[in-house]
């Protein structure tokens, strides 16, 4: 049945993007930044609070787009500039145990931007490990669940279960 489906779409020209089903909202827009490597304070043994280490940070936010097309004007949208100096405020603070916390702060300060409507995050640390792995954790915050909100009982456990790493 697949092959009968692809063959179809080929037929009329579709490519294999074209067969994706769109994952963002109407009314919403995605902003990306990605391979984000800076040094930060991090880490619960000894060896990690000597020095910073590098961290990579990666961002996937849906934004509200206010008006029905863009304009030419940095004014009307979410500024890449005003990302990367918020993320380079948090790995300048005070020294972050875990890497879940930082990932938390990082998503929190994109929520505080008031058109930013979700937030995934991912959070590596590269200099452990001594580049056999690398590890970290992905999590998705949105404007309407953040962590500490009530949530029923189902709801809470429904986001822990949903955490990808």
């Amino acid at each position: 049945m697949l092959e009968t489906i692809l063959s179809a779409q080929c037929a009329r020209g579709a490519t294999a993007a074209d067969s994706r089903v769109s994952t963002i909202p109407a009314g919403l827009y995605e902003l990306f930044l990605e391979n984000v490597v800076l040094p930060c304070r991090i880490g619960v043994f000894d060896y990690e609070r000597d020095a910073p280490q590098r961290v990579r940070i990666d961002l996937l936010l849906h934004v509200r787009q206010d008006s029905a097309q863009f304009s030419d004007d940095i004014g009307d949208v979410l500024s890449y500039d005003d990302l990367l100096s918020g993320l380079k405020r948090i790995l300048m603070d005070e020294h972050t145990n875990l890497v879940e916390m930082l990932a938390e702060k990082i998503a929190r300060m994109c929520l505080a931007h008031e058109q930013v409507q979700s937030a995934r995050v991912s959070v590596a640390k590269l200099d452990i490990y001594d580049g056999v792995a690398v590890p970290g954790i992905r999590l998705e915050r949105t404007r309407d669940q953040l962590p500490g909100s009530s949530l029923p009982a189902s709801r809470r456990l429904m986001v822990l279960t949903d955490r990808r790493i």
